[in-house]
């Protein structure tokens, strides 16, 4: 019998440390200590948007450059829309605290989906709701501020 608890023992403190954070320092985006807190919802706690003119060299095109930020999974999800009109031209995307392999799937594939659809209206990455919600709310940010 106390080879059985044992053995549970030790499959609980492994199976316990594969759970835990990559992020040795515990540093987070504002030098405060990284516990972990999972936010689910979202913070209206960053900028909500700039905008920069850029002049195309053909013809005078205007393209605007517009950022916007919002309160991701891991911390926040930053974002550059670069429009031509009202065309969104390009979106990128940077949350560098996104979990691997989940928020960081909708860091990499959201901007397209939102490029190509010229829209914040589209489906999110599954398993990635606060992520995808996070980019899709500052991308709406940085385009109010248009």
């Amino acid at each position: 019998m106390k080879k059985l608890a044992l053995i549970l023992c030790a499959v609980l403190i492994f199976s316990m440390s594969a759970c835990t954070d990559d992020d040795i320092d515990n540093v987070g985006d504002n030098g405060t200590n990284d516990t972990g807190t999972n936010d689910t919802g979202t913070n209206d706690t960053g900028t909500n948007g700039t905008d920069t003119d850029m002049t195309g060299a053909n013809g005078g095109a205007d393209k605007d450059t517009l950022t916007g930020t919002a309160q991701g999974y891991g911390g926040e999800v930053k974002v550059t829309v670069t429009v031509d009109g009202d065309d969104i031209v390009s979106v990128e995307a940077v949350g560098e605290k996104e979990t691997k392999g989940i928020g960081s799937n909708a860091i990499d594939e959201l901007p397209d989906k939102i490029e190509e659809a010229d829209s914040t209206d589209v489906d999110g990455i599954s398993g990635a709701t606060v992520t995808s919600n996070a980019i899709k709310e500052a991308v709406d940010k940085a385009m109010g501020n248009k």
